[in-house]
């Protein structure tokens, strides 16, 4: 099997190195539908959530889902089944879902 490995500043340049990456995922689910396809990146230092859009590796849009709501988050997990989003936060385990 033949592997290939692309390094892209452009994606995680300017995010990485200043809010300290704690997680990606790329979201599937059906209750934040909208999302489907877009990376979700939770952050240590601004203890954020974001959301990238791309189309390719040369268009891609940040978005700020919350910042400074839950603490600092460790991990992020997608609900197989419906969707809805978990954190591992730094003092429990939280779930975000619409309402």
């Amino acid at each position: 099997m033949e592997t290939r490995f692309y390094k892209s500043d452009t994606i995680l340049g300017s995010i990485h190195s200043n809010i300290a990456t704690s997680a990606i995922t790329i979201y599937k689910g059906k209750e934040f539908s909208e999302w489907n396809g877009h990376a979700l990146i939770t952050s240590l230092k601004d203890k954020s959530l974001r959301k990238l859009i791309f189309d390719d590796l040369s268009n891609v849009k940040e978005e700020i889902i919350f910042k400074n709501k839950i603490g600092r988050i460790r991990d992020i997990q997608v609900h197989p089944d419906n969707g809805k989003v978990y954190f591992l936060g730094e003092d429990a385990l939280w779930l975000m879902e619409k309402i």
